[in-house]
């Protein structure tokens, strides 16, 4: 597994418990571009290739790439705050050339030509996001929210949920006009204070937007777009673009 996608990872099982009520959405696409439904051994897949990873045009971020089925995919920065509804494909469109038995699948609510999900390779299933490049990065700051979901305190407070849009119209504004402070990083592993916000919206069928969380020790709570990891220093560590909560977001995630 890639350094980026142990971070991916790591971000899903730090927010696991914030989205199963999006587990268990029905699978309703079909195939396109004349898929055919399959189980993952089914040989007549086409098989999809990683490209070599390199640093993206964001610092700090790496770029995957994924060609398959005469299409061409991308995971970058703007893929690094999505996270599937999924754990698995329930359509399987691919398989991965490199990992073996590794699957490419269809996103629920996503044509194929859109967004798909590739098993990023480890000894359990760890799929990600990766967005054709013929389609636009998916745009938090036009979108429309109808749900939001945290755990309060991390995974010690209770789940809360939200269909509060000025709420969720706050989140936005705090991400793209705030201003960043400096935080002093945290492990790559083992810290208990980070998780996600969890957004949904009919512009993003499949997938959630997740900025990262973070309960700081000083009783500040902290978001940003998505985690960076540091590993030029040893052992590594998590950075992100921190901007303080707004004091209705700081209300809604303290409770009363």
């Amino acid at each position: 597994m890639t350094k980026k996608h142990w971070l991916i990872l790591a971000a899903v099982v730090a927010s696991c418990g914030l989205i199963g009520g999006a587990l268990v959405l029905a699978l309703t696409l079909g195939f396109f571009a004349g898929h055919e439904e399959a189980s993952g051994s089914d040989p007549g897949l086409p098989i999809y290739t990683t490209g070599q990873q390199t640093a993206s045009s964001h610092p700090g971020y790496l770029h995957d790439t994924l060609t398959g089925g005469g299409e061409v995919y991308v995971n970058d920065y703007e893929e690094a705050c999505l996270q599937l509804t999924l754990a698995e494909p329930q359509t399987v469109i691919g398989l991965m050339g490199s990992i073996s038995p590794a699957k490419v699948g269809a996103i629920p609510g996503q044509p194929v030509t859109a967004y798909i999900m590739a098993d990023c390779g480890s000894e359990m299933p760890a799929y990600v996001p990766y967005r054709n490049i013929k389609q636009p990065p998916f745009d938090w700051r036009t979108a429309t929210f109808r749900e939001m979901t945290a755990r309060q305190l991390y995974k010690f407070g209770p789940l809360v949920t939200t269909t509060n849009a000025a709420l969720m119209t706050e989140v936005v504004r705090v991400l793209r006009d705030g201003t960043p402070v400096e935080l002093n990083p945290f492990p790559f592993s083992g810290a208990t204070n980070l998780t996600t916000l969890n957004l949904t919206s009919d512009q993003l069928p499949g997938m959630l937007f997740c900025p990262a969380l973070c309960y700081y020790g000083d009783g500040n709570i902290y978001i940003a777009e998505s985690l960076m990891p540091v590993f030029s220093v040893t052992p590594p560590q998590v950075r992100a673009r921190w901007i303080p909560a707004s004091p209705v977001l700081t209300q809604w995630l303290k409770g009363p």
